[in-house]
C-alpha cells in the first residue's frame, strides 16, 4: 500500500536551488526526534580537543610518568615476574619435568605413562627434576642446563604473560641471600640475553624486601626456604647478622612422603606395588599434600592427644589400583614438627648448620646489641616457601618465648663449668654501683679485699657506701634529683619484676619479597648493587666489574 505524499516527512531542500541564503537552516525534526529518541551521532564542532581536560585520557599531558620496570623473583623452584607498582606477580613459572619437555613429546597424555620419580631409593635425586639449581652443592651442577632452562622460562614469561616488545626496560632481580656467584651469573646472563635487553638490572635480597613488604625498617626475618632456612636481623634495610640451617621445606616434604608410605604399607599390607621403600610416594604428590593439608600443632598440644588430633582425612594415592587412605591430623602435623622444631638432643650437641628454627632465631638474637635486639623481638617476620603453613608462626613465637624466659640475661655462654663461681663474684663487683646493698648477696669470708677508688665514699667504719645512699654536700641538679627520686620509687632497678618492661615477642605479617621489590622499584629507590648490560657484556661476571655503583638505602645487596 502506497503512503500518500502528504504523510511523508518533508525532505530538506537542495543547498543550491532551494536556499535563498548561503547559510543552511536546520531541517525539521523527524518523528523519532519528536518522541525523544536520540538521533544520529554528531561530531562536536569545537576548534580543539577536550581530551586534555580529563587527566585519565590518552591525550592528556603527564608531567612525570613513571617508567615501566620488570620485577623478577628467582627461586630454586620457580621464577615470578611482573611490573613494578603492582600488588602481586603476573605469572609464576615453576620448574617441573613437564616444563622441560621437548616440543612434540606427548608421552604424558598416555594413560600408561608412569609419572612417578623412580630414580634412587635413598632420596638421592628424588626432587632434582623439580629444581632449577641446588645451592648447597654446585660441584655436580650442570650450569649450561640451568642456563637453558632459565632462558626458556624467561621467553615463556615475556611472550605469554608480560607480552613485552623490543623496547628496553629496566629490571629488578630478587634473589635469596648468599646466592653463589656462578648461579647469579647464570641468572644475569638469562635476562640480558633476551631480545628486550634491559639496560640495567638491580639486585635485591629476599630478607630486606620481606621487611619492606611488612612496612618495617627493623625486623627479624625468618625465611623457611626450600633447601635451607635463613634467619636475618635487618636494621635500617641492611642485613646486620645472619645464620642458616638445613632444616627447610625440602626435608618437610621428604618426611611427609615417608609418613604417607608408612601408612600405605600399614593399611594396605604393603600396598599394591611393594618396593620395600618409603620412596614409592612421588615427590609431586607429597608436596601437594604438604601445601594442601599440612600444618603445625601448637606447643601446648605437642605432647597431648586432643580431640582434633583423632580426626582423619581421606587422601588419594597416585597409584592406579590403590584406594584412598585415611590419615589422622597428628600424622599430617608430625613432619613440620619433627623437622623444624623437634630436638632430641641438647643445643650444644647440634651442628651449627642443623639447628631448629627457635634455636636458630635465638642464636641470632644473642649476637645483636641490646637495643637492636629489643627492636627485633617485637618484629618477627615469617616468610619463605613454608612461611604460610598453618600454625607455624604461633608455634615459633611460643618456642622463642620459652627460650627467652629460660635465659633472661641473654648470656651467649651456655655453660661456664668450673669458672661459674668466679663469674658470680665478677658480677657482684660489677653491680656494686647500681644495686642496693640489701639486694646484693653477702661477700664470702674468704674473698680477698679489693681496693676501692678514692672517688668512692666510705663511712666511719670504713665500709663502702653506694652513691645513692651517700650524703651529698653539693647542690643537686634537676637530673640528679629526678634519678634519686626514681630510684626511691623503684623505677631504676631492672631486677624488679613489676617495673621491668621487656620487649613483647610478636609476629608481623608481610606481603612477601616480590611485593616489597615492586614497591621499592616503583618509588625509585636505588639498589646497592646494579649491574649494567655493557659492563656485564665486557666482563661477563659480577665479581669482575659487572657490579655498578648504586646509591641510596633500602635496596640491600648480595653478600
Amino acid at each position: 500500500m502506497a503512503v500518500p505524499a502528504s504523510q511523508s516527512p518533508a525532505a530538506p531542500p537542495d543547498y543550491f536551488t532551494g536556499r535563498p541564503s548561503p547559510r543552511a537552516t536546520r531541517p525539521p525534526p523527524t518523528v523519532h526526534q519528536r518522541i525523544g529518541t536520540p538521533g544520529s551521532p554528531r561530531t562536536p564542532l569545537l576548534g580543539r580537543s577536550i581530551s586534555s581536560q580529563f587527566p585519565g585520557t590518552p591525550g592528556s599531558f603527564r608531567g612525570s610518568e613513571p617508567e615501566d620496570i620488570v620485577v623478577y623473583e628467582l627461586d630454586a623452584r620457580q621464577i615470578s615476574a611482573g611490573f613494578a607498582g603492582e600488588s602481586r606477580a603476573r605469572c609464576i613459572v615453576r620448574f617441573t619435568p613437564e616444563t622441560g619437555r621437548r616440543a612434540g613429546d606427548y608421552r604424558h597424555y598416555d594413560v600408561r605413562y608412569d609419572r612417578r620419580n623412580t630414580k634412587s631409593s635413598k632420596w638421592k635425586g628424588w626432587s632434582d627434576d623439580y629444581e632449577l639449581y641446588r645451592t648447597l652443592d654446585l660441584r655436580s651442577q650442570d650450569l649450561g642446563l640451568v642456563t637453558d632452562q632459565l632462558e626458556r622460562a624467561v621467553r615463556t614469561i615475556h611472550a605469554d604473560f608480560l607480552q613485552l616488545d623490543a623496547k628496553p626496560l629496566k629490571a629488578v632481580l630478587v634473589v635469596p641471600s648468599l646466592l653463589p656467584t656462578p648461579l647469579l651469573d647464570v641468572a644475569l646472563k638469562g635476562l640480558f640475553s633476551h631480545h628486550t635487553q634491559p639496560p640495567s638490572i638491580a639486585i635485591l635480597t629476599t630478607p630486606v624486601l620481606a621487611t619492606v613488604g611488612a612496612g618495617l625498617r627493623d625486623a627479624l626475618v625468618v625465611e623457611v626456604g626450600w633447601e635451607e632456612s635463613v634467619v636475618t636481623a635487618v636494621g635500617e634495610y641492611k642485613a646486620v647478622h645472619q645464620r642458616r640451617s638445613v632444616r627447610a621445606a625440602k626435608m618437610v616434604v621428604r618426611e611427609m612422603a615417608k609418613a604417607l608410605g608408612q601408612d600405605v604399607q600399614r593399611q594396605q599390607g604393603g600396598g599394591v606395588e611393594q618396593t620395600g621403600d618409603d620412596s614409592q610416594v612421588p615427590f609431586d604428590h607429597a608436596e601437594d599434600v604438604v601445601s594442601r593439608i599440612g600444618w603445625c600443632r601448637s606447643r601446648n598440644s605437642a605432647g597431648s592427644a586432643s580431640e582434633p588430633m583423632n580426626t582423619t582425612k581421606l587422601i588419594p594415592l597416585p597409584f592406579i589400583s590403590s584406594k584412598p587412605i585415611s590419615i589422622s591430623l597428628s600424622t599430617l602435623s608430625s613432619p613440620a614438627e619433627t623437622v623444624l622444631f623437634h630436638s632430641s638432643a641438647l643445643r650444644t650437641d647440634h651442628d651449627d648448620e642443623d639447628l631448629p628454627l627457635p634455636d636458630l632465631a635465638h642464636a641470632v638474637l644473642l649476637a645483636l646489641p641490646p637495643d637492636f635486639r629489643a627492636s627485633c623481638l617485637s618484629r618477627l617476620v615469617l616468610t619463605g616457601r613454608l612461611g604460610s603453613l598453618p600454625g607455624l608462626q604461633s608455634r615459633l613465637l611460643s618456642e622463642l618465648h620459652q627460650l627467652v624466659e629460660r635465659n633472661p640475661d641473654w648470656d651467649r655462654v651456655a655453660s661456664y663449668g668450673s669458672a661459674n663461681s668466679k663469674r658470680e663474684r665478677v658480677l657482684r663487683e660489677r653491680s656494686a654501683n647500681t644495686a642496693t646493698a640489701t639486694s646484693l648477696p653477702p661477700n664470702p669470708p674468704d674473698s680477698p679485699a679489693r681496693p676501692i677508688s678514692p672517688t668512692k665514699k666510705r663511712n666511719t667504719n670504713g665500709d663502702y657506701i653506694p652513691p645513692h645512699q651517700a650524703p651529698h654536700d653539693d647542690v643537686l641538679d634537676p637530673i640528679t634529683m629526678k634519678a634519686e627520686r626514681n630510684h626511691n620509687l623503684g623505677r631504676n632497678n631492672p631486677r624488679t619484676p613489676e617495673n621491668a618492661k621487656r620487649a613483647e615477642i610478636r609476629g608481623v605479617e608481610t606481603l612477601g619479597a616480590w611485593a616489597g621489590a615492586s614497591l621499592a622499584a616503583r618509588m625509585g629507590v636505588k639498589a646497592v648493587h646494579t649491574v649494567e648490560r655493557e659492563e656485564f657484556g665486557k666482563f661477563g661476571k659480577v665479581g669482575s666489574g659487572g657490579g655498578g655503583g648504586g646509591g641510596g638505602g633500602g635496596g640491600g645487596g648480595v653478600y
